[in-house]
């Protein structure tokens, strides 16, 4: 059986980064690798980018009716990376849990736990119980600088005009509790 890893942060924690150069170093070690990338993200098109990394990495998009398993029994990759898996269906959630079970394939899944209003994302939510191992990718609170960053804030209210959770692009921020509670009045 393979196993599927979830790498979780806030905004800004170098998810992308993690992700290519867990590509990089599984290429150069002979592995096939696959990476995807939801439609969603339309902001990088069809690439994985980093802040933090000059290099970037070719990614297939993964539209809502894309079918991950029909795919990896035509490509059979050793190792299957996601980026921004938070924005993949449900159904490629269930697609990917039984790849594993199938295979020895190894799923690396990078993505938000939370949204900005605090609640864990439907598709994460989900995905969670399937999930073999979970690492949180740790950085600081980009508001207060003094405490691990674990939540994520909506700086850009502008953008959220459907009250949606769903809302691309640097309009947020990691911050730690303390000042989510602050920033958001929630508590």
């Amino acid at each position: 059986m393979g196993k599927f890893s979830f790498y979780y942060s806030v905004v800004g924690a170098r998810k992308s980064a993690e992700l290519i150069l867990t590509a990089h170093r599984n290429k150069i070690a002979g592995k096939k690798v696959a990476v995807f990338q939801p439609s969603t993200n339309t902001r990088d098109g069809g690439k994985i980018k980093s802040r933090a990394l000059k290099e970037e990495w070719d990614a297939i998009i993964l539209t809502k009716d894309f079918n991950i398993y029909n795919w990896w029994l035509e490509n059979k990759p050793n190792l299957i990376l996601i980026d921004e898996v938070q924005f993949i269906t449900k159904k490629q959630v269930k697609e990917l849990v039984k790849i594993i079970k199938d295979s020895k394939t190894l799923v690396f899944a990078y993505g938000l736990m939370s949204n900005f209003k605090g609640e864990l994302f439907e598709t994460v939510a989900f995905m969670l119980p399937y999930v073999t191992k979970i690492v949180e990718i740790p950085t600081v609170c980009e508001m207060c600088g003094d405490a691990k960053a674990t939540m994520n804030v909506l700086i850009d209210e502008t953008q959220n005009k459907d009250g949606g959770e769903i809302i691309i692009g640097n309009h947020f921020k990691g911050v730690c509790l303390k000042c989510f509670l602050e920033y958001t009045k929630k508590i």
